[in-house]
């Protein structure tokens, strides 16, 4: 039978008999990440409608690299919501990523980032960092933030997301096309715009914390809560992921935000 050794700190008291009153305590641990390498890993995460012809969303990644990729994708969620690299010969953008909304047939309507960004400056600097993208149809309006920082407010931003179904990739543009080079930790989308308030929730001074609270629609936490490899699972829906070419104890590895 296990048995529980109680430390001076776990305890706030005794009771009337003398049992010790235990605190409650988060059950949230990010103890893990995936590390992809750039040359053919990436996570399928399916068919993707839950932002089909939407006029609002937020979408949330930790990423990590000393590695600026050609056009590397960190995210393309089923042609809605793009978030990537140029490429590495632009040095006016090293380091930095460009946001992406796409409308009808999977055309970009607003793009932001790049030299336009200012504050956070190199994101593949070996590091970990926080990107997060907000869009507000009804107010025209995205922000993209960096650790935390509105480095990009675009105040006509206006349109409609694609209506159409199309896979979404993890780090990756699709199964043979532009692959990254990084750890991903923590990925989550609304079909809302966050506030302020929210985002810095969610950034958490630079450690992730639980989103339950915030109702994402889809939330991936990438390394932690396997339960079968390769399966990437969604913790609030059922856009559950699959890795690709690589094995568990070479992708799952233990560096977080």
């Amino acid at each position: 039978m296990a048995t529980t050794t109680y430390t001076p700190s776990m305890l706030r008291g005794a009771g009337t008999r003398g049992i010790p009153e235990i605190p409650a305590g988060s059950s949230f641990s990010n103890t893990k990440s995936l590390d992809l390498d750039g040359i053919d890993d990436y996570v399928d995460c399916g068919s993707y409608s839950l932002l089909n012809s939407g006029t609002s969303v937020t979408v949330s990644v930790w990423f990590k690299s000393s590695v600026y990729t050609d056009y590397g994708r960190l995210l393309m969620i089923g042609k809605h919501v793009e978030i990537y690299q140029s490429a590495a010969a632009y040095t006016v953008t090293q380091g930095r990523f460009y946001y992406r909304l796409r409308g009808a047939s999977g055309i970009p309507f607003a793009t932001f980032g790049g030299s336009s960004a200012t504050g956070v400056g190199n994101l593949c600097d070996g590091d970990w960092h926080h990107l997060c993208i907000v869009w507000d149809n009804s107010t025209t309006t995205a922000i993209i933030y960096e650790d935390g920082i509105p480095v990009i407010t675009n105040t006509s931003s206006t349109g409609t997301l694609n209506p159409a179904t199309w896979p979404f990739y993890i780090g990756a543009e699709t199964s043979t096309t532009y692959p990254i080079q990084g750890n991903i930790d923590e990925v989550a989308i609304w079909d809302t715009a966050l506030s302020p308030t929210d985002v810095a929730a969610v950034y958490g001074g630079g450690t992730p914390d639980d989103l339950t609270s915030l109702s994402p629609i889809t939330w991936y936490r990438m390394g932690d809560k396997i339960t079968s490899w390769p399966t990437i699972p969604d913790q609030v829906g059922s856009n559950n992921g699959t890795a690709y070419n690589e094995i568990e104890s070479v992708m799952v590895v233990t560096d977080t935000p």
